[in-house]
């Protein structure tokens, strides 16, 4: 999920000319369309070994990926502000998959809660290329 979440960050960043990157547009979007291969594969393992709270977490952990993925490649539009709060989300659901898959695995502890509080994303500012 991170691998095709830093990909949408690339390339958001680029069509949005907040930082540039080498490889062309279409070059990223093929990366990311590996990248939601791997998510579905991965996915399907977990259809197969994981309890329904896993498999529900691993479903909303879906649709936020997808999310970020809909705006890095334009299919959505928004403001960089809704941009972060697509992050915060998907975040939140990939804490929320972990700590449905350490329940159901049986593993002790938490991923969240007063030992682990959530965390803010670390955001670049909102400069523009050219901007001083």
């Amino acid at each position: 999920m991170r691998a095709g979440i830093f990909l949408a960050v690339q390339l958001y960043e680029h069509r949005e000319g907040i930082k540039r990157s080498e490889k062309p547009d279409a070059d990223l979007v093929l990366e990311m369309a590996e990248a939601e291969w791997q998510r579905g594969r991965s996915f399907e393992q977990i259809m197969l070994l994981g309890g329904d709270d896993v498999v529900e977490a691993a479903h909303d952990l879906s649709a936020a990926v997808r999310a970020i993925d809909w705006q890095a490649t334009g299919r959505t539009e928004g403001t960089l502000e809704e941009w972060w709060e697509l992050h915060r989300a998907a975040f939140r659901a990939i804490n929320d998959f972990h700590e449905a898959a350490r329940t159901d695995l049986g593993v002790l502890g938490s991923v969240t809660g007063e030992k682990h509080p959530e965390r803010e994303l670390l955001l670049p500012a909102a400069r523009r290329e050219g901007d001083s």
